[in-house]
């Protein structure tokens, strides 16, 4: 078996389930290594349904896997809804027209810029009623309240202009109302029109849709929606508040209906992956999130602290993988260490393979597949990973960990601002002090608009807090006694920089940044 032949799966967990085949599904479930301290089955029970993490750390996998284990039970259905790559700009635009007169409505004296809780509910209450009707599921009994519910849900008039899938359902409001078309199950009393047309109060509306739903009995069937890819990027300030809002209030709405679901004993569950970056932004916006995302939610921490390297459980994702390509080959599966050594040299730059990996890596499952894919990639048709390798793609995984990495800066910088980071990083040296890379930086701003532009803006100790704690850097010191080097990284439990000891840049990312 060559290398080429081992199935490592793909950098991003959606990727393995294009299709959706029973087999896809099969495979990945079989694949599927759940992350340390993390009870799966607490989200099976709907007993949690946040999940939390920084990118790459295996928050869609975890969905994934989930909704695979949640369809395998009878009569269930379920729904993903990508917010990165589903819900538009304009889509967005339209969720800051409906609350935006939410806003004038409610006239509070507490509201900071849009609230999107409203608009949300209605959004998901839309998106559970099209889910029951197209797959005809048995989620609630079939009677007089679930008629009202569906009618309520389809009451709004009907576009001449022809609107995108998710615009469809956020409500158009103008001036605080919303025009509903006449339905005898709506039992609601209001001047109709000619045309059968009524102008009502969205805030109204939305109190109708809450107790119709709240009405609602439970039957045998399940109804699950995942949303993922909760992220940020900064373009504008205005559209980054925005975002920032949507999220802040999804994550609100979210614990609100799952409550009700609870209470009411519906079979229905709204999960979400949210990136660690998104809470730092929030986190600032007023609403309280953390008791929610703490109460039901679990971070995605891969490092077991006092765990030797061999022993880490991100590196049963390797050993699963291989194996698995092993009994498709008709091999035997290997024992943990004879499979490290068949496939892996016994020493790379006198490390043991398992911590040449870990250490080139932030203890993520994409950094492992990234690095083992660009290997399997340009060496195929060798039948193990060599050092050689391992070495000759350095620069190539070292490029695309540093573009993956600054994606989580995108949530506080802007472009520019990023590429004045780099200045300051490319062609520097691994280990320094606080004080010597600011006199270095002010010296780069000198030459390079993008990183003087920066430092008007931000500190460089602001800017060091936050390059430790997406990994860029981390914490060096050396015990003079025994001669022992330390090292502190966010990704290892050590959460916080400590602007008194010397920085370090990652391994990793020495390749892509030029330094020796």
């Amino acid at each position: 078996m060559k290398i080429s032949d081992i199935y490592l799966g793909t950098t991003d967990a959606k990727n393995e389930l294009l299709t959706n085949s029973p087999d896809e599904r099969l495979r990945f479930k079989k694949l599927y290594v759940v992350p340390p301290a993390l009870n799966v089955d607490k989200y099976i029970n709907h007993n949690k349904y946040f999940i939390t993490g920084l990118k790459g750390t295996g928050k869609t996998a975890l969905l994934r896997y989930i909704s695979i284990v949640l369809d395998e039970q009878k009569n269930t259905t379920s729904k993903f809804i990508l917010f990165k790559s589903e819900v538009s700009e304009e889509t967005k635009k339209d969720f800051s027209k409906a609350s935006r007169i939410e806003e004038v409505i409610e006239n509070s004296s507490d509201f900071e810029g849009s609230d999107f809780e409203n608009v949300w509910r209605w959004f998901i209450y839309k998106v559970i009623s099209d889910m029951i009707t197209q797959s005809g599921i048995d989620a609630f009994q079939k009677n007089e309240n679930l008629s009202r519910f569906h009618a309520l849900m389809r009451s709004e008039k009907a576009e001449e202009n022809e609107r995108g899938f998710f615009s469809k359902l956020i409500p158009s409001i103008r001036k605080g109302n919303i025009e509903i078309s006449k339905d005898p199950k709506l039992n609601l009393d209001f001047d109709w029109d000619n045309n059968g047309v009524a102008k009502i109060s969205f805030y109204k509306l939305i109190q109708e849709a809450d107790s119709a739903f709240e009405s609602l009995q439970p039957s045998k069937d399940g109804v699950n929606v995942f949303f993922d890819e909760l992220e940020l990027n900064y373009t504008t300030k205005k559209q980054y508040q925005r975002d920032s809002r949507l999220l802040r209030d999804l994550i609100i709405t979210i614990e609100r209906i799952n409550s009700i679901c609870k209470r009411s004993g519906f079979n229905l569950c709204l999960f979400a992956a949210i990136r660690s970056e998104v809470l730092n932004s929030v986190d600032s916006l007023g609403k309280e999130i953390n008791k929610p995302l703490t109460d039901f939610g679990t971070d995605i921490v891969w490092n077991r602290a006092g765990v030797d390297s061999i022993q880490q459980p991100l590196l049963h994702i390797v050993e699963q993988r291989i194996n698995n390509s092993r009994e498709e080959f008709g091999l035997g599966v290997l024992h943990p260490a004879e499979l490290w050594s068949t496939y892996f040299p016994k020493l790379i730059h006198n490390k043991k393979p398992q911590t040449y990996l870990l250490h080139n890596s932030w203890y993520r499952p994409r950094d492992i597949v990234r690095l083992l894919l660009s290997a399997q990639e340009s060496y195929g048709e060798e039948s193990t990973f060599s050092t050689q390798s391992l070495e000759a793609i350095r620069k190539r995984y070292s490029s695309a960990c540093w573009v993956e990495l600054t994606e989580e800066l995108k949530a506080k910088y802007k472009s520019e601002e990023i590429n004045g980071i780099k200045n300051i990083l490319y062609g520097y040296t691994q280990i320094s002090t606080i004080q010597e890379i600011s006199t270095h930086a002010e010296s780069i701003a000198q030459s390079y608009p993008d990183t003087k532009k920066l430092l008007e803006k931000s500190s460089m100790t602001e800017i060091l807090i936050d390059l430790y704690r997406i990994g860029v850097i981390g914490n060096y010191s050396s015990e003079s006694q025994a001669g022992k080097k330390r090292f502190r990284f966010s990704f290892r439990g050590d959460d916080d920089i400590l602007l008194g000891q010397k920085i370090y840049i990652h391994n990793a990312l020495k390749a892509h940044l030029s330094i020796d």
